[in-house]
């Protein structure tokens, strides 16, 4: 960083926000990230940067830079409306001071440029208000319709598609359901045929009881008599 001196003017920096601990070190880093070469400090706490020393004129005693840094006392941040101007070290090339001359020759150059025919300045004025706007206006309104248009059709689409999935996923439940009604069905109606065939053939009065116990199939059935009905025979203890 090298000291320039102090300036009652700052033109052309521009103004970057004071710091509650504002030092000359600080302002330094500020200027360096924007890539300004040139630095400025007043009234202990603002910090200003830009390319070109403020003009020759400007300049003042240094004795009228006597306010200290916000962040260290030891150090001159300027004073009342008094810029204190130093350089980055961004470059080591020369800074020049700030030449509101060169400024005011540099606008008023165009002036000299030959004024434009009447015939181009009315076609150029013709189109501007005429063709511009149509094509402006004829160029937005599809383009929103067919946005709009587009996120309609896509919400309903997506409704769709989720009350396709919805109907499938019940309509393969009910049907799984009913599957399993009818087996179930069927083998209660299996099971119950055979329980009563069984019961059945066990409670038939002609069969024999003494038979049952029996694997052989004659004789087990006599259709002249009824077993379910014991005749008491009477026998001789001698056995006769």
């Amino acid at each position: 960083m090298t000291d320039v001196g102090c300036f009652s003017d700052p033109q052309p920096l521009e103004d970057h926000g004071s710091y509650i601990y504002q030092t000359g070190g600080n302002c330094q880093r500020i200027c360096l990230l924007l890539q300004k070469p040139v630095m400025g400090l007043v009234d202990g706490s603002n910090c200003w940067c830009g390319e070109l020393i403020p003009m020759k004129k400007a300049q003042v005693d240094n004795s009228s830079c006597d306010t200290p840094c916000n962040g260290f006392d030891q150090n001159q941040c300027g004073g009342p409306s008094m810029w204190w101007i130093s350089l980055t070290g961004l470059t080591k090339n020369r800074i020049d001071n700030f030449d509101p001359s060169s400024i005011s020759s540099s606008t008023a150059a165009p002036s000299k440029t030959p004024a434009p025919q009447v015939s181009d300045v009315a076609s150029t004025v013709v189109v501007t208000a005429t063709d511009a706007p149509k094509e402006s206006k004829g160029n937005s309104g599809p383009n929103k319709a067919g946005i709009a248009a587009g996120v309609v059709v896509g919400v309903v689409v997506l409704a769709a598609i989720i009350a396709g999935v919805v109907f499938y996923l019940r309509h393969k439940k009910r049907r799984e359901v009913e599957e399993e009604y009818r087996r179930q069905a069927a083998v209660n109606s299996f099971v119950g045929g055979k329980l009563h065939t069984s019961s059945s053939s066990m409670t038939d009065s002609r069969l024999d009881p003494e038979f049952m116990a029996r694997r052989q199939s004659n004789g087990s059935i006599a259709d002249n008599e009824d077993y379910s009905r014991r005749i008491l025979k009477v026998t001789n203890p001698d056995g006769n």
